[in-house]
C-alpha cells in the first residue's frame, strides 16, 4: 500500500475513532442550552435557514420544526379548549336557570294547596309534571306504616339525611314505589323537618333517568323545595 493512502486510512480511522468516543447530547441538555440561550436562533438563523430543504406547511423544511408554527398552534389548541369549556359552561347555566324556573312553578302551586288531598294530588300529578318525573310521593309520620304514613325510625333508615339523592335500590325502596319501583333508576327522598328539626313526613322523587339524582349533586333548589313542602304539610288540614 502506498505510503500516502496508508497515511490517509490512519487519520481516517483515528477521526472515526475520535467522532465515536464523543458523548451525544441528550435533549434535555440541548433543551435546557436552548431555554439559557434564547438568543441562539437569532443569531444563527442564517445557517439553520440553509439546512432547511423544501418548505411544508408548519415547518421550515425537512425535520425542522417553525417554532412560530408550534407556538401558534399552540395558542389555537387552547383557543378551541376554551371554547368547547364556555359553551359547556353555558349549557349548564341554561340548564340550571330551567331548572330553578320550574322549581319556583312548583313552589307557587303548592302555596295554593290548602288540604292534605289537595297536596298529595299536586304532588303526584302537577309536581311530577312540572319536574318530569315518573314518581313522587308524599309521606307523613306516623306511629305505624301504612300506605300513605312511615314510621319515624323507617324514614330515618331511608334517609339519614335531610337530603339523599342515589341510584334506586329496589329492595328498600320499593316500600316508596310499589309497582312503580322497576322504572325507576334514581331517587330524591326528602325528610320533612322544620326549623326546629321536628319531623312532619317523607317527600320521594323517582326518575327513570339513572343520572338525574346521584351523590355529589347540588342540593340547594331541592333543599328550597323541601321546606316549602314541610311548610305546607304542616298547615294542611
Amino acid at each position: 500500500m502506498p505510503a500516502a493512502t496508508a497515511k490517509k486510512a490512519q487519520t481516517q480511522a483515528k477521526s472515526s475513532t475520535k467522532a465515536s468516543s464523543t458523548p451525544a447530547l441528550k435533549p434535555a441538555a440541548v433543551l435546557a442550552y436552548l431555554q439559557a440561550n434564547p438568543q441562539f436562533f437569532e443569531k444563527h438563523k442564517e445557517a439553520l435557514a440553509q439546512t432547511a430543504s423544501t418548505p411544508k406547511k408548519g415547518r421550515m423544511g425537512g425535520n425542522i420544526l417553525s417554532l412560530h408554527a408550534a407556538k401558534a398552534e399552540k395558542v389555537a389548541a387552547a383557543a378551541e379548549n376554551l371554547k368547547i369549556r364556555h359553551q359547556q359552561l353555558i349549557s349548564t347555566a341554561r340548564g340550571n336557570a330551567e331548572i330553578a324556573e320550574n322549581i319556583f312553578s312548583v313552589i307557587i302551586n303548592l302555596i295554593d294547596c290548602r288540604t292534605l288531598a289537595s297536596l298529595r294530588k299536586y304532588l303526584q300529578t302537577g309536581m311530577a309534571e312540572h319536574l318530569q318525573l315518573e314518581a313522587v310521593r308524599l309521606f307523613k309520620v306516623g306511629t305505624e306504616e301504612t300506605a300513605t304514613t312511615l314510621t319515624p325510625e323507617q324514614i330515618d333508615s331511608l334517609c339519614p339525611q335531610r337530603l339523599t339523592l342515589a341510584p334506586l335500590n329496589a329492595a328498600s325502596h320499593r316500600l316508596l314505589f310499589g309497582t312503580k319501583t322497576n322504572e325507576l333508576k334514581s331517587v330524591c327522598l326528602m325528610t320533612l323537618t322544620d326549623d326546629a328539626d321536628h319531623l312532619h313526613g317523607l317527600l320521594a322523587l323517582g326518575s327513570r333517568d339513572a343520572t338525574r339524582f346521584h351523590a355529589g349533586q347540588a342540593t340547594t333548589l331541592a333543599d328550597f323545595l323541601r321546606r316549602a313542602t314541610t311548610s305546607v304539610l304542616r298547615h294542611a288540614s
